[in-house]
C-alpha cells in the first residue's frame, strides 16, 4: 500500500513524496532524485503522511540510509497539537487501541 507523505526540508520548504514499507519503527520513503539528493544519511528529516486519519501529525527522524530505493527514515518522535512527544508513546497508544478490539 502506498501511502502520501509531505516533507519538510529548510531551502526545498514542503514537498511531496510516498511510502511503500512502514514498520514499528519507521519507513521507506520514495521522493524524486532532487529531494533525496537534500536528504544525506544521518540528517534530520520531518514528514506528515496524508493519508493517514491523522494527518495533521507531523513525524520528525533521521534519515538512516539514502539508496537508489529511496530513504530510509527511522522515527524518532511526533508532535500534535503542538505537543511533542516521543514515538513510543504513539506505540503504546497503538497497543492500548488494539488490546480495546480483542478484549
Amino acid at each position: 500500500m502506498v501511502s502520501h507523505v509531505q516533507l519538510e526540508h529548510d531551502i526545498l520548504g514542503k514537498t511531496a513524496g510516498s511510502t511503500v514499507n512502514i514498520s514499528d519503527g519507521g519507513m521507506l520513503l520514495l521522493v524524486d532524485a532532487m529531494v533525496q539528493q537534500a536528504f544525506p544519511e544521518e540528517s534530520s528529516i520531518k514528514l506528515c503522511l496524508l493519508d493517514s486519519i491523522n494527518p495533521e501529525i507531523i513525524f520528525t527522524g533521521r534519515v538512516a540510509r539514502n539508496t537508489g530505493y529511496g530513504l530510509g527514515v527511522h522515527l524518532l518522535a511526533y508532535e500534535f497539537d503542538g505537543e511533542p512527544y516521543p514515538i513510543s508513546e504513539l506505540r503504546r497508544q497503538w497497543f492500548m487501541s488494539q488490546a480495546d478490539f480483542t478484549s
